[in-house]
């Protein structure tokens, strides 16, 4: 294999070329076996893809802002990791980042989910007012009033009951009153 060197009056070309065929076929035979023995080289490493990392991976995106990243991650634990534990508070996280990042339709459908689903549990109540929050956000006072209320009603010494009060004045006092008719 001399491709065509050493007809053209380079005879030292194939004295080169030749001995290089069997050398790059042998390292090319070696590459392939230590792949084939440990394709661990192709694939991600374990720290990567175990639950723990994921999810703290997830956690930390969102705190730093990454919303639409955060909710990638928290999706793939999903995926990964159905019957997880932790699957609750990751929901309630995505719904958190959608939030964040202006996706409010989405995140109510969430958290409306989330409230009805564990309701009485940490995500669900936590959800329950999250859902007054995207109310306000969306603009909607009225909802909003309405949910903060169903909030407090449900979970009156919770500590985002005061929280939901102080919305609730805030929102009443925005609103221009009406006369009653």
């Amino acid at each position: 294999m001399t491709f065509g060197l050493a007809k053209k009056g380079y005879p030292e070309m194939k004295s080169i070329l030749f001995p290089l065929h069997p050398i790059c076929m042998l390292l090319f035979f070696i590459l392939n076996l230590l792949l084939i023995i440990n394709p661990g080289w192709a694939s991600e490493p374990k720290e990567y893809t175990d639950a723990t990392s994921i999810t703290a991976f997830a956690d930390n995106l969102l705190h730093r802002g990454h919303h639409f990243r955060a909710i990638m991650e928290h999706e793939r634990f999903s995926y990964f990791y159905p019957q997880h534990p932790v699957i609750p508070k990751t929901r309630f996280n995505t719904a958190c980042a959608m939030k964040e990042a202006g996706n409010y339709t989405t995140a109510l459908a969430f958290f409306t989910s989330l409230a009805k689903e564990y309701q009485g549990t940490t995500p669900g109540i936590e959800s329950s007012f999250q859902k007054a929050e995207v109310f306000y956000l969306m603009h909607d006072h009225p909802s909003a009033l309405n949910q903060y209320a169903e909030f407090i009603s449900h979970y009156p010494q919770h500590r985002l009951a005061e929280k939901a009060r102080r919305a609730m004045e805030k929102i009443e006092k925005q609103s221009p009153r009406r006369p009653p008719q």
